[in-house]
């Protein structure tokens, strides 16, 4: 039960909440409006002193091709208390059906990943969000909605709120306006609304009382105070609140100064999240008496936090200024991740209670504050999405992989040395500089990081939370990093992500020994993460050491070539043999180095035996379909096609063929030419003379050898997605599975379309 009103402390002087201006029909919904949001959040205190903050957000949007139709909705219920953080999020049959069409719709998006989330969505809402089937039901006098038996809010005829919601935790509360409402600040001008039809109105500080439960446990009572946004839009965007320039990072806080003052502060910043400029920063400031004002503002971000889950990079500590009220405050989020993985609002947002402190006319105040923000969750290019990982992984990394000398315990674990080893004063300094500076000179430089994104992806396919093992994407890319060092020696290579070879630069024998240590790292990195049973662990060693060999074994008949049998194929017209020899090369060199990454995360994130197979055996093909559609795209300079026939490539194109290796469109061309072309393909892989290496590329591109490779590339990752697929959770994190093996079979000629 509510506790009642009038048992609230009396204070005659104050207003009443029907007296306030503003209040009398705040929240009321706008029939007309296109997208509509009611948000509310606030800090509690239960009666044995136990500290909770909780929000609320609905989210209402029309379809703008039948405005009469029933509109969609969205809601989320979020509660952080002594236990920890548990939210719900829940979404209409037709707000899931206007979320599929502009999915499917997004020419914005990877083309992979658009296909891959429409088509998991047309299956249903992706978990954690649930499919809210009971009605939603507004008022046509005043505000009282009720969303299903989840939550409801209504505003009683004395001027008060009352809200009930339900997540793990139960809370009923009875929220009371001390200030009048409040026009927001989200554009240039007074803040109440813009060219785009856009307004926000907020009730900057109302006094909360109300009770509350967890789980099944007894009731308690709480008091504190909220803040109540609403806001509408002529257009059709998912969140009112959070409308801003395209492609930006919009971050908002709300604060409650203990001097009386309220603050609405709102910053979107360009991508990447960590830019420290912001495109639009304003502050709406309410003073002690219910005044209103709006500012321009300084917005810092002095720290951030990437999610291996999504990848999205959040703010969460931030200085901001608002020099017209010499204000300035840090502000800094609650010290555990606060990301919220849902559809409804993108594909996750941050939020978290945080705190304040600084100035405000030159005299000490704090603030109680919310931190909320919502990236730019478009994924316009899934390479470049999966690249987002290597600053994970690198900052992982620093374990063993220290940036200077001086951190001698990092110099300890990659040197294998300890506090009982006896070494001279100077051999930290020289075994950085001999073991951890050439390994670094690649390492820092960012790759396509799509192997350490395996790591974790296998992870959140299982529903487990993957931040704990973060250290397994340090090894994963230590090892990919570690093997190129020692390819670039026996390959002759000069150069390696647009800068010299690590052997170019700090000599063959150095290099060799730095990369070789590289593959001992997993074993301090393992022993970072949450340790399962013993046999367990020894099963995981294992798994690495065999794929090692594995990889070791793949190179040596990488390094042997296939010149026989290509000789022999040439003869006979026949690539079964050469084919098969290629495929097992490359299945031990790359298939089986990706499959052991996501073994190992799967092993730890708790598979069953029927999961397991079906991971690795998807993985290793993924490997597999990445390398044979990596032997195309050398052709066209790691490019796509229509940027090679433009001249702009990433590296040499060909460059296989003048290194006159016998590659997979080789192999596969052998079976489309005749014997006259088969001759002339020949002789470019062993004579490399410019004009045989140009003639043998117009023949692979011309012949459909390419087409070839990349059918039997997707053919790999789609016959044992077949088996993979019906065992995992419906998770956003599948759909990207799904798209990742599509973009590991498409990296050649067809890369820019997605097979129907």
């Amino acid at each position: 039960m509510i506790t009642p009103a009038s048992s609230a402390p009396k204070q005659p002087s104050a207003p009443t909440p029907q007296s306030l201006p503003g209040t009398r029909h705040f929240g009321d919904a706008h029939p007309s409006a296109g997208a509509e949001s009611w948000y509310l959040t606030g800090h509690l205190r239960d009666e044995d002193g136990g500290a909770h903050t909780w929000a609320v957000g609905l989210l209402r949007q029309r379809d703008p091709q039948d405005p009469a139709s029933e509109p969609g909705y969205r809601l989320y219920v979020l509660h952080r208390g002594p236990g920890g953080m548990s939210y719900g999020t829940w979404i209409t049959p037709t707000a899931l059906r206007a979320l599929h069409d502009t999915i499917s719709s997004d020419e914005g998006l990877d083309p992979r990943v658009r296909r891959a989330l429409a088509e998991a969505l047309a299956q249903g809402p992706l978990l954690p969000d649930r499919l809210l089937r009971e009605p939603v039901t507004e008022s046509a006098d005043g505000l009282d909605l009720r969303v299903g038996d989840v939550a409801s809010l209504r505003r009683e005829d004395d001027g008060r709120f009352r809200l009930v919601f339900r997540q793990a935790a139960h809370f009923e509360l009875l929220l009371t306006p001390v200030k009048p409402a409040a026009a927001e600040a989200e554009s240039e001008g007074d803040g109440a609304g813009d060219t785009a039809g856009f307004a926000s109105l907020f009730l900057p500080r109302l006094d909360v009382r109300g009770t509350l439960r967890i789980g099944e446990g007894a009731s308690k009572g709480v008091t504190g105070q909220a803040w109540f946004q609403h806001g509408r839009q002529a257009g059709h965007g998912p969140d009112p609140q959070a409308t801003g320039p395209a492609g930006h990072t919009w971050t908002w806080t709300g604060l409650h100064l203990d001097n009386g003052w309220e603050i609405s502060a709102t910053a979107h910043a360009p991508e990447p999240a960590d830019t420290t400029s912001a495109v639009l920063a304003r502050a709406t400031a309410v003073d002690p008496d219910g005044v209103v004002s709006h500012h321009d503002m300084s917005w810092e971000p002095l720290r951030h936090w990437t999610s291996l889950a999504t990848l999205n990079t959040y703010p969460t500590a931030l200085r901001l200024s608002v020099p017209a009220l010499d204000l300035h405050l840090d502000v800094t989020a609650a010290h555990s991740p606060h990301e919220v993985r849902t559809f409804i609002v993108g594909r996750a947002f941050w939020e978290s209670p945080a705190t304040a402190r600084g100035t405000m006319n030159g005299l000490p105040t704090t603030a109680t504050a919310v931190l909320r923000t919502l990236p730019n969750n478009t994924i316009d290019d899934i390479e470049g999405y999966m690249r987002r990982g290597h600053g994970i992984a690198r900052d992982e990394a620093a374990a063993v992989y220290p940036d200077t000398a001086a951190d001698i315990a990092g110099v300890d674990r990659l040197a294998g040395t300890h506090a009982g080893t006896r070494l001279d004063a100077t051999a930290h300094t020289r075994l950085h500089q001999a073991l951890a500076a050439p390994v670094l000179h690649l390492l820092n430089k960012p790759g396509r990081s799509w192997r350490a994104y395996v790591a974790g992806s296998v992870l959140c396919l299982l529903d487990t939370d993957p931040e704990p093992y973060r250290p397994l994407t340090a090894a994963t890319e230590i090892l990919h990093t570690s093997a190129l060092v020692i390819d670039d020696i026996q390959d002759g290579s000069t150069t390696r992500r647009g800068l010299p070879s690590v052997h170019e630069v700090f000599g063959t024998a150095a290099a060799i020994t730095a990369g070789t240590l590289g593959y001992y790292t997993f074993d301090p990195l393992l022993q970072r993460v949450p340790q399962a049973d013993a046999s367990t662990m020894l099963r995981v060693y294992q798994l690495y050491l065999r794929a090692m060999r594995a990889a070791h074994a793949g190179q040596a008949l990488d390094l042997a070539g296939h010149h026989s049998t290509f000789d022999e194929a040439v003869e006979t017209g026949d690539p079964t043999a050469l084919l098969e020899q290629i495929r097992t090369t490359h299945r031990l060199k790359t298939g089986m180095l990706v499959r052991s990454t996501a073994e190992v995360a799967a092993i730890l994130g708790g598979a069953d035996e029927a999961q397991l197979a079906a991971i690795c055996d998807y993985f290793e093909n993924v490997g597999l379909a990445y390398q044979i559609s990596d032997d195309a795209a050398d052709l066209y300079g790691m490019a796509t096609p229509a940027a090679y026939r433009q001249g702009v490539v990433v590296r040499t194109p060909a460059l296989d063929l003048i290194n006159g290796t016998v590659t997979y469109p080789v192999a596969q061309a052998i079976g489309l030419l005749d014997a006259h072309d088969r001759r002339r393909l020949h002789r470019a892989v062993h004579v490399r003379s410019e004009a045989d290496v140009a003639d043998a590329a117009e023949l692979l591109m011309s012949c459909g050898a390419l087409t070839a490779c990349l059918a039997e590339a997707r053919d790999l990752v789609d016959r044992t997605w077949e088996t993979l697929d019906p065992l995992l959770p419906h998770t956003p994190h599948k759909a990207m599975a799904r798209a990742l093996g599509w973009y590991a079979a498409q990296r050649g000629p067809e890369n820019d379309h997605v097979p129907a």
